[in-house]
């Protein structure tokens, strides 16, 4: 029997913009044009001070809202998604 695991996704606008507080979580951005892509909040800092809060893809090019993405929601936890399913490691085939 297959085991699955549920996580609520609770999207938010564009016009919401991450914060500090998120910075390293891993978020579900929707773009009207090609789908779904998957980001990483960073928030910038310089001399102690955060300056600017994104979200960005793996080679830190950032995904602009509204013209990259219409909406975002921030993905659980890997590793608690991951523990879920220890014993998929060890099947083949």
């Amino acid at each position: 029997m297959f085991k699955r695991v549920n996580h609520e996704l609770v999207f938010r606008p564009a016009s919401e913009l991450p914060t500090a507080d998120l910075d390293d979580m891993s978020v579900l951005v929707f773009n009207p044009c090609d789908g779904y892509h998957i980001g990483y909040i960073r928030a910038m800092e310089e001399d102690g001070e955060i300056y600017h809060t994104g979200i960005y893809t793996w080679l830190m090019d950032e995904m602009t809202p509204h013209d990259f993405y219409v909406a975002w929601a921030l993905l659980p936890d890997g590793i608690d998604v991951g523990a879920c399913f220890k014993t998929e490691k060890q099947r083949k085939g």
